[in-house]
């Protein structure tokens, strides 16, 4: 059973996450993706060091090590993965597809954590993911004759939500491990230090001419930028917290499920991207799953 605080946190997180995802996609197109990922990451370190600053010392064992640094690997991955998915594709059409992650969570999580879901909580993921692939799959390729093909924008939002779905899993044993402020700030750390150490090898093909010259794109970027950081860190920080009060397969499905629904709304504001009778039924399936699983 998910408490009431579970609730809220994973419900905060997903409203932050959405507005992140949003942002994103707007600087997706004003600084390069290495830039980014990197800026994203290291921006929100202060207020995660300050986070850990304010609270009791973290009582870390060896057993943070593992499951934390392939942390770091899996979302230095998709994170860079989710850039480039969104780039190629608008943001209603592969933001769905991250509702793939509850499946790959839920199961991953059975191994490594010991929580098996119900048949009423399969029955919410299973609509959640049917409901997302039905919204995807309906898209137009771009490909005469293949309306029902994955475009590469696709391909990479599902290589992001394995990546995301293994990262859960291994983000609960992490803050078992230590708390929720000490794997922020190492999570965040070491993916910005990673893009980092990789631009060094390259910085210009690395960082693009867009992404180093990022101060001639005017302030508005900037704090488009910095509003990003904020909000990212939030939305993982709750992220976070909210795993130390539900099973990891909850809190992916239910996260996905909202996102999925304002990805459609904030698509549709934002980006001028078509709203059709098919998209709405396809998102009232993923939010009745949720409901499923809530009830």
């Amino acid at each position: 059973m998910v408490s009431v605080l579970g609730i809220v946190l994973v419900v905060g997180a997903t409203l932050c996450f959405s507005l992140f995802d949003l942002l994103r996609k707007k600087l997706t197109g004003r600084l390069s993706d290495a830039f980014l990922v990197m800026v994203l990451a290291l921006g929100a370190v202060p207020l995660y060091g300050a986070w850990v600053a304010l609270q009791p010392p973290a009582g870390v064992s060896r057993a943070y090590l593992l499951p934390g640094l392939l942390s770091v690997a899996c979302n230095l991955g998709a994170n860079y993965g989710f850039l480039r998915s969104v780039r190629l594709a608008g943001l209603s059409a592969v933001i769905p597809l991250l509702s793939l992650t509850p499946v790959f969570t839920a199961l991953l999580g059975i191994p490594l954590l010991g929580e098996l879901p119900g048949a009423r909580e399969w029955l919410g993921i299973a609509m959640v993911v049917g409901g997302a692939l039905a919204l995807q799959l309906g898209e137009s390729s771009g490909e005469r004759g293949r309306p029902w093909a994955l475009g590469a924008g696709a391909w990479w939002m599902i290589l992001v939500a394995f990546l995301w779905a293994s990262a859960l899993p291994l983000d609960k044993l992490a803050t078992e491990a230590s708390n929720a402020a000490f794997h922020g700030l190492v999570m965040h750390l070491g993916v910005g230090l990673s893009v980092a150490t990789i631009a060094i090898r390259g910085f210009r093909s690395a960082l693009g001419r867009r992404g180093i010259a990022g101060a001639g794109a005017g302030a508005a970027v900037w704090l488009l930028l910095l509003t990003a950081v904020v909000i990212g860190a939030a939305a993982q920080g709750l992220q976070l917290l909210s795993l130390q009060h539900a099973w990891v397969g909850f809190v992916e499905t239910v996260k996905r499920g909202i996102g999925s629904s304002l990805a459609l709304v904030l698509g549709r504001l934002f980006f001028a991207e078509p709203l059709t009778v098919r998209k709405v039924l396809c998102v009232a399936v993923i939010a009745a799953g949720v409901a499923v699983m809530l009830w």
